[in-house]
């Protein structure tokens, strides 16, 4: 069976491939796995979140028979964001399968197809790694590209300030060993971060943190009994929890990055979640003519024949998601002396 006739078989059809690489097993992304980001698809390559101010007024004591206090406008802003695209492209060759059949036996499929999802794995995995780069840069506010551009920057697109850093700072209190310090910042940001999302409750709040601020935060003297007591029940059963722990209602937990996937190693991050609507992703369907105007899928990937219908066969699989936080002003961070 020749190359063209291959790729003229089931294997390399735009609705089997996508199929494949979208039920492709991937490594656990700690973002992904806490399923912080609340997904969907969208038929469009862009998406608009509409802002409304939603601050309550207190209503003044009148006479009776006075004029009402009007009601305060709310104000409406509408923010259009354009979903990027991440496309990512590999080529299956004749001659990486020349060794593994007879030429002109029908067991090719068998050699064509395990390369073909070999590869789709590795396209898989690295659109995994791109997307799990943007969740860490969501949770942020600045969603950067593979050279370091900024595609977002959340703060400006919703027209907000960045939180202050001071809020957690551990140098501050480092030599201080009364109780108490570091649960009345924690304390702070909590209040902070309720205020900014006009009351709503936050049923829980997760701080992941590079290495140095983990080490330092759980060395760090009124941390250090609660950080080995809880280590120490893990132990106990049989549970190995020793890169995060629980402090004054927030859940610290060494972030498991490494390359451009990873905070910074002097910092923290404090995440509200369980909050509705708070972290989404939008993905837009793949800028070919099977997908225009269909709701969009996490993945996609297709296959073209070189040519010469000889020789090779290049696959493409693409991701279009966009990830961001709707309320920037939630992003709080904490930060510590590297030295």
């Amino acid at each position: 069976m020749s190359l063209a006739n291959v790729f003229k078989s089931s294997l390399f059809q735009t609705t089997s491939l996508t199929a494949a690489i979208n039920e492709a097993e991937t490594p656990p992304q700690r973002l992904a796995e806490l399923g912080l980001f609340e997904e969907s698809g969208v038929p469009t390559t862009s998406v608009v979140i509409e802002k409304k101010g939603s601050r309550l007024q207190i209503v003044p004591a009148k006479a009776r028979g006075a004029n009402p206090t009007p009601m305060t406008e709310q104000t409406r802003r509408a923010i259009n964001l354009t979903i990027p695209h991440f496309p990512a492209q590999d080529m299956l060759y004749a001659d990486e399968v020349q060794n593994v059949r007879a030429f002109g036996s029908e067991n090719e499929l068998q050699g064509v197809q395990q390369r073909r999802d070999e590869k789709l794995q590795n396209m898989n995995l690295t659109l995994d790694n791109t997307e799990e780069y943007h969740r860490l840069g969501a949770i942020q506010g600045l969603v950067l590209d593979a050279d370091g551009s900024t595609l977002y920057d959340l703060f400006d697109e919703f027209g907000v300030t960045e939180p202050a850093t001071q809020y957690l700072d551990l140098d501050a209190a480092w030599a201080t060993t009364d109780g108490g310090v570091i649960r009345g910042k924690l304390q702070t940001v909590k209040t902070e971060i309720r205020k900014a999302l006009f009351n709503a409750r936050v049923p829980s709040l997760w701080a992941p943190c590079g290495e140095v601020f983990f080490q330092k935060i759980s060395n760090h003297p009124e941390v250090r009994e609660t950080y080995l007591a809880q280590a120490a029940a893990n132990d106990l059963r049989g549970s190995d929890a020793s890169d995060s722990f629980s402090y004054g209602g927030v859940l610290f937990e060494l972030y498991p990055g490494y390359g451009d996937v990873e905070l910074p190693e002097d910092e923290c991050r404090f995440v509200p979640m369980g909050v509705p609507g708070l972290f989404i992703c939008r993905f837009a369907p793949a800028p070919w003519f099977d997908a225009v105007n269909t709701i969009g899928l996490p993945r996609y990937a297709m296959a073209t024949l070189d040519p010469t219908g000889q020789k090779f066969i290049e696959l493409e699989a693409q991701t279009n998601g966009l990830h961001i936080c709707t309320r920037p002003e939630v992003l709080f961070r904490g930060h510590v002396d590297a030295s």
